[in-house]
This record gives C-alpha cells, sequence and structure tokens, in this order.
C-alpha cells in the first residue's frame, strides 16, 4: 500500500481543490458563469479518467507480474517519456497517476504465491538426484504394543510343556477293562435286531411292525369313490377285511361316468388290479402306481388311454392326485402287501357309494332332484347296476370279489370260457 500512497495522494489534493474551489463559489455567491464553467470542468475531467482507461486497455500479463523493486524503482532512462507525457496534454500527470494505480490494484488482485515462476520461463535444469544425506528417511511401520504382564517377584511359573505325539507312543499306564453286561428289556431286543442288519448291497427284509390294529404287510384292498371324493384303505385283519383308513381325494378329472378314449380327461370306473411291477417310487409326483387301464373288459369295449395312476401332489389329468403326504402312506401300505406275498391288490373305482338310496337318486332322481338329473347318469345306468353287483358282494362277504370280463358286463364266478379275469400286469 505505500507504492499507492503518492498516486492517492495526488488524487486527493486535486479532488480537495476542487471541493474548495466550489465551496468557495457557493459561499460567495457565484454568478451563473461560474457554475457552468465548474460543471464543465468536472465533465472534462471525468472525460479524461475514461478516455485513460480506453487507451491504457487490459494490463499485461507480463507487466501485472512484475516484481515490487521494479514497479518502485525508476531510471534515468524512462524519466524523459514521463515528464514528456505530463507536458503532453492539461491531464498528463492525473494519466499518469491513474495508470500506475490501476496496474498496482491489478497485480495485487490476482492470487500470488512465494514460488510464483517468472514472467520469461527459464529452461530447467536436468534433473539430479539428491545427496545420500539429503534423502528422506524412509517411514518406519509402526510396531504393535507389547502387552507387559507384571510378574511378582518370586519363582515365575513356567509354561506348559509341549505335548508329545500321542499316537506314536502308547500309553504307560494301560486302562482297566471295562466289563459290558448284556443287555436286557425291549430296547436291548431292538438294539440287536438292528446290530444283524443286512449288509447295503442285499435285499433288506419287508419291516414288519403293528399300525394300530393293522400289521404293515398284510394283504390289502382299495375302494375308490369319485362323487364323495374319498379313497379307502382296506387291510385284512383275522381272516376278515377292515376299514384302515379313508383319504381325501385332492383332485380328480372329469365327470361321472366311465373313462372312453385317450385324451377325455376322464378318471376310470371299474374293477383293476395293481402288481408290482406298477408301482412308481420315482414318479414326477412323488410316488404312484398305475391302477391298470386299460384292463380286459375295457379292452373288449374298445376303449383307450392308458397311464392312469394314483399319485401324489394335487394335479390330475385323469389320475387320482391324494397330495405327497397321503400317497406316501398309502404307496407303502400297497408296496409291503405285495412284498409280504399278496400277488396283486384289487383297486375298485365306483361313480359314488353304491347304496341302494344312492342308486335310485343318482339313475332315477326324486321328487326333490328329479329334472336336475344329468343325462349321462341315466346312460350309463346299466353299466353303474352291473358296478354295484361287485360293490353288494364286498359289503355282504367282506372279501372283495374276482372280476371277470365277459364281453359287455363283468362277471363274478368262474363260469363262462369266454370271460377273463381282470389281473394286473
Amino acid at each position: 500500500m505505500s507504492r499507492l500512497g503518492p498516486s492517492f495522494a495526488k488524487i486527493a489534493f486535486g479532488n480537495a481543490y476542487l471541493e474548495e474551489s466550489v465551496t468557495a463559489a457557493m459561499t460567495s455567491k457565484p454568478s451563473r458563469p461560474v457554475l457552468l464553467a465548474t460543471a464543465l470542468l468536472l465533465s472534462f475531467v471525468e472525460i479524461g479518467v475514461f478516455a485513460a482507461f480506453a487507451s491504457r486497455g487490459p494490463a499485461p500479463q507480463a507487466e501485472a507480474s512484475t516484481s515490487r523493486e521494479s514497479m518502485i524503482a525508476t531510471s534515468d532512462e524512462n524519466a524523459p517519456p514521463r515528464a514528456a507525457e505530463r507536458r503532453s496534454g492539461p491531464f498528463g500527470a492525473l494519466l499518469q497517476n491513474l495508470r500506475g494505480s490501476l496496474a498496482e490494484i491489478a497485480r495485487l488482485a490476482e492470487p500470488t504465491s512465494p514460488e510464483a515462476a517468472p514472467a520469461v520461463a527459464e529452461p530447467l535444469a536436468p534433473f539430479a538426484p539428491a545427496p545420500a544425506f539429503l534423502a528422506a528417511p524412509p517411514l518406519a511401520r509402526p510396531s504393535p504394543p507389547e502387552l507387559s504382564i507384571a510378574v511378582p517377584p518370586g519363582d515365575a511359573p513356567l509354561p506348559p510343556a509341549r505335548p508329545r505325539d500321542i499316537a506314536s507312543e502308547p500309553f504307560s499306564t494301560p486302562l482297566p477293562p471295562i466289563a459290558v453286561s448284556p443287555p436286557s428289556g425291549p430296547a436291548a431286543s431292538t438294539a440287536l435286531a438292528l446290530a444283524a442288519a443286512p449288509a447295503i448291497n442285499e435285499t433288506p427284509a419287508l419291516p414288519r411292525r403293528d399300525d394300530g390294529n393293522f400289521r404293515l404287510g398284510a394283504a390289502v384292498y382299495v375302494r375308490i369313490f369319485k362323487k364323495e371324493g374319498e379313497l379307502e384303505l382296506w387291510q385284512k385283519q383275522g381272516g376278515r377285511y377292515s376299514l384302515s383308513r379313508t383319504y381325501p381325494i385332492c383332485k380328480w378329472s372329469g365327470h361321472l361316468g366311465p373313462k372312453l378314449k385317450s385324451g377325455d380327461y376322464q378318471s376310470p370306473e371299474g374293477f383293476y388290479s395293481v402288481s408290482a411291477r406298477q408301482l412308481n417310487p420315482n414318479s414326477h409326483y412323488h410316488r404312484a402306481f398305475d391302477v391298470g387301464f386299460p384292463n380286459a373288459f375295457d379292452r373288449q369295449n374298445g376303449r383307450t388311454g392308458g397311464a392312469l395312476m394314483v399319485h401324489g401332489a394335487c394335479k390330475s389329468v385323469g389320475c387320482f392326485a391324494m397330495t405327497d403326504k397321503a400317497i406316501e402312506e398309502i404307496y407303502g401300505v400297497v408296496e409291503a402287501a405285495l412284498r409280504g406275498g399278496q400277488h396283486e391288490v384289487p383297486v375298485h373305482i365306483f361313480p359314488f357309494r353304491m347304496t341302494d338310496t344312492a342308486f335310485a337318486k343318482e339313475t332315477q332322481g326324486e321328487w326333490t332332484n328329479l329334472w336336475s338329473i344329468p343325462p349321462e347318469h341315466q346312460q350309463w345306468s346299466s353299466f353303474w347296476r352291473n358296478l354295484k353287483e361287485g360293490y353288494d358282494l364286498f359289503e355282504q362277504t367282506g372279501e372283495p370279489p374276482t372280476a371277470y370280463a365277459c364281453g359287455s358286463r363283468y362277471a363274478f364266478d368262474a363260469s363262462g370260457g369266454s370271460c377273463r379275469r381282470i389281473a394286473g400286469w
């Protein structure tokens, strides 16, 4: 700011002089010509300032970045031009002061740093490595803090000795023999039975267990009722079949009536048999067994189709879907019966529970629903009456009847040489 002092002092002096002149003129009640001359003088001063800005233009970069000493010092060589500039016009000194002040203000406004490069860059010298005594030492990696444990004076405990290789050296002191007494009780008999089990590559024996009052592996009979959506599982007990459990059918397809042809999405009706060849433990629907459609009766009457199962899941295209949990139990009982000595498992499929009342209601109707019977029910009334014969035989004797295909009807005795027994594969 000391460099700006003379310039601002001159400007301040000129302004003070003008103010004194104007004040003196106003106190002495100047006349109109004096006021006009004063206004013109101030106008000329403003015009001169604008002219100085216009003729000066933007300050060069070299002039803005010159050192402080070169701006203060003046030589004898540039003195005549400055004097000539002062004498060139009435505002020479004022313009000179304004130019110097503006240049100084522009230089101070630019960000400067102590390491600012000179106006004319000199070629850099080739890089030379610093001397060894000036090189910075490598940074030392901080070492982890050491834990110091204060040990009381006296005999300090020694660390435990490294264990020897136990596997290579025998025990110096043999262990005393342990007396094992023979087991007793039901748990002992089960353990002995498991110990005497055959090897893995051998076919295991059929498991024998009591499931309530029914023995797993006993003879089995299956009845299916489409309208009620139920599957009955019967097991032989004491020389007579007894109902073991009733399972709800998750889904079956079609409507009441027999299956006639492949692709009609109809679940079958009739008397069928299941052998060991019809079991499928690796079905896409968990477990499954084929009911044996078409049987001898279906083939004699021109009915086509196949692969109609009782399986898991809850999807049906002519099959009986029982869910995975239900088929797990049903399949296990059927498989155990076949492995236990039963040659074939009879599977009888009925449209409904064929009692006298239900049969009359579904085929003839009653006064409450006379006009709601579908026409196909009357169409299949003779076929259903034939199925009712086998239904009634089981209800009367407690034994599943042996069915034979005799042309257009089922028979339940061996009379007639043209009849063929309903058998599995």
